[in-house]
């Protein structure tokens, strides 16, 4: 039973390594050489009862009685550190008991004045000095002062107090198990069971790294699967039956009786454990874990019949609180008046029910959270905001969370959570399982929200998308007739300038024939303005008179006829099954005389023209390609702006230079609701896609 010892001594190592590395400093060092002093007690308890023939056993007695000295100064530094490590006695009272512990520790290891040990028998008898009395005593005075400390500090910091608690509790089964199984069983005659109490010593060491690490130790993130379950429960059961068996050695009947029962045990009981361990392990043993899914159907059971949203937000804030271990959390509800029209907002305390002040709608909070869409961190938030949240208690600002909860109507409520217990933040795990809870809360504030007024608001955001979607239009089309306004009274400038001009120059009936030819040119130029003028500024889609069926094909040879002789190749591949469309003739043919010359320009030394038409998807589909000098990339999206000439960029276009011919064509194509289409290569050529409905 002895050798237990092993690996309890090999465990007290590994948490002290553990906590060493997890919060390197001066308390952690201290609690590291006082679990080696404890792991070093433990091994010499072992080999004066299992190795006593072999060993020097009053070496090994002495040894372990300095442990014992080292393992109790070790936990009353850590009393005298924590939390606090400025909260030191005066050096005299240090240096004092240090003196006494020297002194102590020399006359333990070097003298027989506190202990001897003797082998007598294959057993080993304890000889207790003049000095064991005081040597009892001290460490009798250093436990009172231990948990003394430790009482002091757990009413003097009431946020460690959840700690300090941890801290007395390993004390305080440390003395239990001393005094049942070292005292009063020795007492009554029984040493069976003096093991236990030797055991016992392990209990401070646990406790007290679960506290002053932050509970890093029991928040590692397992994951067990049904395999290590299995391993884990067969350790379990064959370390209980060899306990049962060390146990109840000297008793046969009893070792048997105990034996069967504890199989017994683990024949109805081994399954249960191993689920357990799969399916629960994480959220019984591990702080701060939880299940997304388990939190949200418990809310879909308690929110189910809850019509009241105040009574919601309350349901909610509860189920958080418990899940996070807030130490501050607030709530923020909406209220209504009878008609369910906005009033104000009430803010409420934790899980209090009465409201402790009142916010307006248009209160700096709330209209900040009206934008927000998803869980915040209060440092996020403008600076009078967080000064009025740290003065309500929320002083870390890094380590509190914003919710906004939305219906289809307003802001209906706001939770604030606050600082966990942990001292942790909350993790990118814990801000995406908010996020879905603040969605499921939208969907049950949805439902509460009376028909009428869901259909009036999706009346209301259709009406409002669709006059902003008029207003773009608008703005887009008076941009664009101003623009070709004033580049048409640029223009037109030149032709009146020369009218002015010849008529000045008129000085007689001989020279008005002369005259009167470069008049009616310059009004033939300046006419023609005007009227592109007017195909680009006037949509001219409300005169249905003027559309009427057109065949294509009809309309592109005539196109070409009209086109002037060059050295360019054309060819025409018509589908001459393709229907009629339906479309202003003039217009239409404006479009493609405009492509076609735009194609001929850009092979001014010769090349190939191609026009093919054919049927896609229910659309007439006519392509304008040359084998031109192409159009730059860069210059590609700005073919279709008004003034931009194409002679500039190699396109062409139909009014000499001007810039309007493309700008012309795009906006017939969109009147007759189709579309048009640019691909070009760079010394290779252009095409031009004309799509229009059939029908």
């Amino acid at each position: 039973m002895n050798y237990i010892f092993i690996p309890n001594a090999i465990a007290l190592l590994i948490l002290g390594l553990f906590t060493a590395r997890q919060n390197p400093g001066r308390l952690s060092i201290t609690y590291l050489l006082t679990n080696v002093s404890v792991a070093i007690w433990a091994l010499c308890f072992m080999l004066l009862h299992e190795f006593q023939t072999r060993v020097p056993v009053n070496l090994v007695s002495q040894i372990q009685l300095v442990s014992a000295l080292v393992f109790a100064n070790g936990h009353l530094d850590i009393s005298l550190r924590y939390p606090d490590p400025q909260r030191l006695p005066g050096p005299v009272l240090r240096w004092f008991n240090y003196a006494v512990l020297a002194t102590l520790c020399v006359l333990t290891l070097f003298t027989d004045v506190v202990s001897r040990a003797v082998l007598e028998d294959q057993a080993v008898v304890f000889v207790d000095g003049p000095g064991y009395a005081v040597f009892a005593l001290y460490l009798v005075v250093v436990g009172i002062l231990v948990i003394s400390n430790l009482i002091i500090s757990y009413r003097r910091y009431p946020e460690y107090r959840t700690r300090l608690a941890y801290m007395l509790t390993g004390l305080g089964l440390f003395i239990a198990f001393g005094i049942i199984f070292d005292l009063v069983l020795v007492v009554m005659g029984n040493y069976d069971w003096l093991v236990l109490g030797h055991l016992g010593s392990v209990f401070p060491s646990i406790f007290f790294a679960y506290a002053f690490s932050k509970h890093d130790l029991l928040d590692i993130r397992m994951a067990v699967d049904r395999y290590t379950a299995k391993i884990i429960v067969a350790v379990l059961a064959i370390l209980s039956l060899y306990l049962a068996f060390q146990l109840s050695f000297n008793y046969p009947a009893a070792s048997l009786t105990l034996i069967c029962l504890i199989a017994l045990l683990w024949a109805f009981n081994a399954a249960r454990l191993e689920l357990f361990l799969v399916s629960t392990a994480r959220r019984r043993f591990v702080r701060n874990w939880y299940e997304p899914e388990d939190i949200l159907n418990r809310l879909a059971e308690k929110l189910d019949d809850i019509k009241n949203r105040a009574d919601i937000f309350f349901t909610l804030t509860k189920e958080i609180d418990e899940v996070f271990e807030l130490e501050n959390v607030q709530r923020i509800v909406a209220v209504r008046d009878e008609q369910e029209n906005l009033q104000a907002y009430q803010v409420f305390d934790g899980a209090q029910e009465r409201p402790t002040k009142t916010l307006t709608v248009d209160d700096p909070f709330i209209l900040a959270c009206n934008v927000c869409e998803e869980p915040l961190s209060l440092s996020e938030f403008a600076a009078p905001i967080r000064q009025d949240f740290a003065a309500s208690g929320f002083s870390n600002i890094n380590n509190t969370l914003v919710i906004p909860f939305f219906s289809p109507e307003y802001l209906e409520g706001i939770l604030i959570l606050g600082e966990r217990s942990s001292q942790e933040g909350f993790s990118k795990r814990d801000r995406q399982f908010l996020l879905r809870l603040l969605r499921y809360v939208a969907a049950i504030l949805y439902r509460l929200t009376p028909f009428e007024k869901l259909e009036k608001s999706y009346f209301e955001n259709q009406r409002r998308q669709h006059q902003a979607e008029i207003q773009v239009v608008r703005s887009d089309k008076t941009l664009a007739i101003a623009h070709a306004t004033r580049q048409a009274h640029h223009e037109i400038r030149t032709p009146l300038n020369i009218i002015r001009m010849a008529a000045h120059r008129i000085k007689g009936v001989e020279t008005i024939a002369k005259y009167r030819q470069i008049i009616d040119e310059q009004i033939e130029r300046a006419m023609e303005i005007v009227d592109e003028t007017l195909v680009i500024t006037d949509g001219g889609g409300d005169d249905e008179a003027r559309f009427q069926r057109i065949d294509i094909n009809s309309l592109l040879h005539r196109c070409v006829k009209l086109q002037a002789e060059g050295p360019q190749k054309r060819i025409l591949d018509l589908d001459e099954s393709a229907p009629q469309v339906v479309g202003i003739p003039g217009e239409i043919q404006v479009l493609f005389s405009n492509l076609i010359k735009n194609a001929l320009e850009s092979m001014p030394d010769g090349g190939s023209l191609h026009i093919r038409s054919d049927i896609q998807l229910q659309e007439l589909v006519v392509s304008v390609s040359d084998t031109g000098s192409g159009i730059a990339p860069e210059l590609r999206e700005k073919i279709w702006e008004p003034y931009f000439s194409g002679k500039v960029t190699a396109a062409g276009n139909l009014t000499a230079g001007r810039g309007w011919g493309l700008t012309i064509c795009n906006r017939i194509v969109t009147e007759h609701k189709g579309s048009i289409q640019c691909e070009s290569v760079l010394g290779q050529g252009s095409k031009f896609t004309v799509r229009m409905p059939i029908n």
